[in-house]
């Protein structure tokens, strides 16, 4: 019986170690396609098949109606049975290109994990369960099949818009929690106080009850958090995000002062060596 033809559109970060997970699993015959022509012709394949089983997108979203259009266009050109979007998108993305593309099979499963590199990011996939919201509840099961096959733990959500809105909820959490520790350490500045000092009282509260996590007081930098808040913020007015937001500019400014980038990396420092100690705890268990 021949193999389910699977292709990746975008092999960056996250495309190219699904990609690569897919085809070591030998499940599947595995296609990529990326308008990188350095990235191309690091695959081994003469060229692309005229129609496709399974197809991932892996392509970034800056833009709701441009991704929607981009990701149709795929659609029409390979006719996959299935269309599973890995991207971070705005709620009703998904839904919306559905609506748009005859009613294709779609389904929402974004990666989660951090940017080290393929084989860490490899790694990452296989930690995880793929959340997984179907535009239809066959979506959904063709979906949970798909990556069951290649030994993946799954979850179904109630829908598409549910595990879009879990993606943007899981950064932009994080981006608050950093947000809180750059409010935190600006109110130890007004009162002259030692910030490191009052973190330790933090640290030893996390390692007992696991909660009130100790975070990083600096700039939020990256292509997750802060980009992730913008397009939540564009989907649904909120106050809330827009207090990251408006937080993070003004640590921009803060930052260059070197006794404030001097403390912020202190804490840095903290919260690293920490989340080192309880990740490590957690592998020897």
């Amino acid at each position: 019986m021949a193999k389910e033809k699977v292709l990746i559109v975008g092999l960056g970060e996250v495309g190219r170690p699904l990609f690569e997970l897919m085809k070591e699993s030998g499940e599947y015959d595995v296609y990529g396609l990326d308008l990188d022509e350095a990235k191309m012709k690091t695959l081994e394949q003469i060229s692309l098949p005229r129609n496709i089983d399974i197809m991932h997108v892996c392509l970034p979203c800056p833009n709701k109606g441009k991704f929607i259009t981009i990701v149709r266009n795929y659609i029409e050109r390979f006719r996959p049975r299935l269309t599973i979007i890995n991207s971070t998108v705005p709620p009703g993305t998904s839904m919306e290109l559905c609506k748009t593309s005859n009613e294709a099979k779609i389904a929402y499963s974004p990666i989660r994990g951090v940017h080290k590199g393929d084989d860490y990011m490899k790694w990452e996939i296989r930690r995880w369960t793929k959340y997984i919201g179907g535009t239809t509840r066959q979506a959904a099961e063709a979906a949970r099949r798909h990556f069951e096959k290649v030994g993946l733990k799954t979850k179904v959500l109630t829908s598409s818009t549910e595990t879009e809105l879990a993606k943007l909820y899981e950064t932009t959490y994080r981006a608050w929690m950093i947000s809180c520790f750059q409010e935190m350490h600006r109110i130890a500045v007004h009162f002259n106080a030692n910030f490191d000092d009052a973190v330790d009282f933090l640290e030893d509260t996390h390692r007992a009850r696991l909660d009130r996590p100790v975070m990083f007081p600096g700039e939020i930098g990256g292509h997750c958090l802060i980009p992730n808040a913008k397009l939540l913020l564009e989907s649904c007015d909120s106050e809330f995000l827009r207090l990251i937001l408006k937080s993070n500019e003004r640590r921009k400014l803060e930052m260059e002062n070197p006794k404030t980038k001097e403390e912020a990396e202190k804490i840095k420092k903290r919260a690293e060596n920490l989340q080192k100690e309880l990740m490590d705890k957690w592998l020897k268990k």
